[in-house]
């Protein structure tokens, strides 16, 4: 599998250029929310939130930010057998005069696959609500915007998702906004499905780890996105990674532990295309009722962690 996984990094790389939003150079620290397969994969209550800001220097430029917790239900006398997990995923996104607001509930139901892998079967079913700023009066904004005005339309959101993991890798499937519709913001638009594909190993060398990684986003709209990673770990307790967005810029991020519970992660977007300020900043918190000692595994018995989480 590490080598089906170096050949898709290297064929995906060379193949492909774009960007989608909302996206996330941290997107290890954030898979459940790219998969609802990935509820109840770590130990105990996993709780999450972050922010980008995006093309910082341009007025109107994008801003995100997300909040998120979930947790499996196994019995007090698991041995193997298949367990339930739930969750809950809050996210905004910002551009400009227009917002995007997602609502989701998390369900997945996870079994053993293989004698070393698992699979999880998930699904999120949520509310999206688009919404436009009031802008009568301005000259200056896009007629489109215009005749949009103070509208806010909510619909259905269901986004399913399929994962394999172990403690050593992980292979992740979902497809985004699957109930799509016209959309009637001044003029009719439709949405159409997102198809993301991620994958991750983990190389142990000592006190260090190694883990690489990458996410795939592509709809028939528009050419896929790809984001690749390498990240450097010490004992789990501080990381150093570099990323690549194909195309678009080269990411430098770092994560440490705080008082054993508290993860703390950054990264900076370096630009390739040499606008000048269009740099993005990350923050992204996350808090674990296990501590350091988040994953699944840990313990005879006990069923492995999944790669995704350091």
């Amino acid at each position: 599998m590490k080598n089906i996984l170096s050949i898709l990094l290297l064929i995906i790389s060379v193949a492909v250029s774009a960007q989608q939003s909302p996206q996330y150079s941290q997107y290890s620290f954030n898979n459940f929310g790219y998969n609802p397969a990935f509820a109840g994969t770590t130990k105990c209550l996993d709780f999450r939130l972050g922010t980008r800001m995006q093309w910082v220097g341009f007025e109107g430029a994008p801003r995100t930010m997300f909040v998120s917790a979930h947790k499996n239900f196994k019995g007090k006398h698991y041995r193997g057998k298949g367990f339930h997990a739930a969750g809950l995923y809050v996210e905004q996104d910002q551009l400009h005069l227009t917002s995007r607001n997602y609502v989701k509930l998390a369900y997945a139901y996870h079994m053993k696959a293989t004698k070393k892998f698992m699979i999880s079967l998930g699904i999120f079913a949520g509310i999206q609500q688009y919404s436009v700023d009031n802008v009568f009066g301005n000259t200056n904004v896009d007629p489109v915007l215009v005749a949009a005005s103070g509208s806010k339309i909510r619909y259905p959101d269901i986004m399913p998702g399929v994962l394999m993991y172990s403690k050593k890798a992980y292979y992740s499937f979902s497809i985004n906004q699957l109930y799509f519709k016209n959309i009637q913001l001044g003029q009719e638009a439709t949405q159409v499905n997102q198809y993301i594909f991620g994958a991750g190993h983990k190389s142990n060398l000592g006190d260090w780890t190694m883990f690489k990684s990458f996410l795939l986003k592509w709809n028939v709209m528009g050419p896929p996105a790809i984001d690749l990673n390498l990240a450097w770990i010490y004992r789990r307790n501080i990381s150093f990674g570099l990323g690549y967005r194909v195309g678009e810029s080269v990411i430098a991020n770092v994560r440490f532990r705080m008082f054993n519970a508290l993860a703390i992660g950054y990264a900076f977007d370096f630009p390739l295309n040499k606008i000048y300020g269009s740099y993005g900043h990350e923050i992204m918190l996350s808090f674990s009722t296990c501590g350091a000692d988040g994953g699944l595994g840990g313990g005879k018995g006990k069923q492995k962690e999944c790669a995704a989480y350091y």
